[in-house]
C-alpha cells in the first residue's frame, strides 16, 4: 500500500499529469463542474427538490467519502497509464505507448471514468442536490461514454490493433468485471503502432 501511494504521488507530480491538469482540468473541468452545480441548484428549485435527498448531517461525510474514493480510483488508473502505459491519460500530456490491461484496466476499459464520477458526485452530495446526482450527471456520463466509443476507441484500434480488439472483446466499457481479465501471453507488452 505504501509503495502504491508513493507511486501515485510521484505520478501526480509528473510533467504529464501537471500538464493535463493545467490544460484540461483547471480551465475546463473545474469551471464546468461549477456551472453544473449552479444549474442543478436552479433545477432543484424549479422541481421542488430544495430539501435534498440525504440526511442533513450525513451529506458532508458522504461527499468527502465519495471524493476520496474518486481520487483513489483516478490515482491508481492514472498511475497505471503513466507507469505501465509509458505515457499520459490524455493526449495533451502524451499518449500512452503501451496498452494497459492489468489492474483496474483488467476489470473495465475506463476505470478513470468511475473515479471522475465519484469525484464529481461528491459535489452533488455536498450540495445535497437531487438534479445534480440523478439528472445532470447521469446525462453527462452517457455523453462521456458515447464519446469514448465513437471517438476514442477507433483511435485505440489504430494504435494497438488486434491487441485492443481482443481487450475490448473481453473487458467491458464501464461496468467492471467481477474478476480481472488477463490477456493471452502473446498479446501482453506489445508496443503501439504509432
Amino acid at each position: 500500500m505504501g509503495e502504491l501511494l508513493r507511486r501515485m504521488v510521484k505520478v501526480g507530480l509528473s510533467p504529464q499529469i501537471l500538464l493535463m491538469v493545467s490544460k484540461v482540468y483547471i480551465p475546463v473541468l473545474f469551471p464546468t463542474t461549477f456551472l453544473i452545480a449552479r444549474t442543478a441548484l436552479w433545477v432543484d428549485g424549479l422541481l421542488g427538490f430544495g430539501a435534498g435527498f440525504l440526511p442533513e448531517r450525513a451529506h458532508g461525510f458522504i461527499a468527502i467519502a465519495s471524493l476520496l474514493l474518486g481520487l483513489a480510483i483516478v490515482g491508481v488508473a492514472y498511475t497505471d497509464l503513466v507507469v505501465e502505459g509509458k505515457g499520459s491519460p490524455s493526449p495533451v500530456g502524451g499518449r500512452t505507448q503501451q496498452l494497459v490491461v492489468q489492474g483496474l484496466y483488467g476489470r473495465c476499459r475506463n476505470p478513470s471514468v468511475w473515479g471522475k464520477l465519484f469525484g464529481v458526485l461528491s459535489v452533488g452530495f455536498a450540495l445535497n442536490s437531487v438534479s445534480f446526482c440523478f439528472i445532470l450527471i447521469p446525462a453527462i456520463l452517457a455523453v462521456s461514454l458515447t464519446e469514448k466509443v465513437v471517438r476514442q476507441e477507433p483511435q485505440l484500434v489504430d494504435m494497438f490493433g488486434d491487441q485492443y480488439e481482443v481487450y475490448r472483446k473481453n473487458v467491458p466499457l464501464f461496468l467492471p468485471r467481477l474478476t480481472p481479465w488477463h490477456p493471452p501471453s502473446h498479446t501482453s507488452g506489445l508496443e503501439s503502432r504509432s
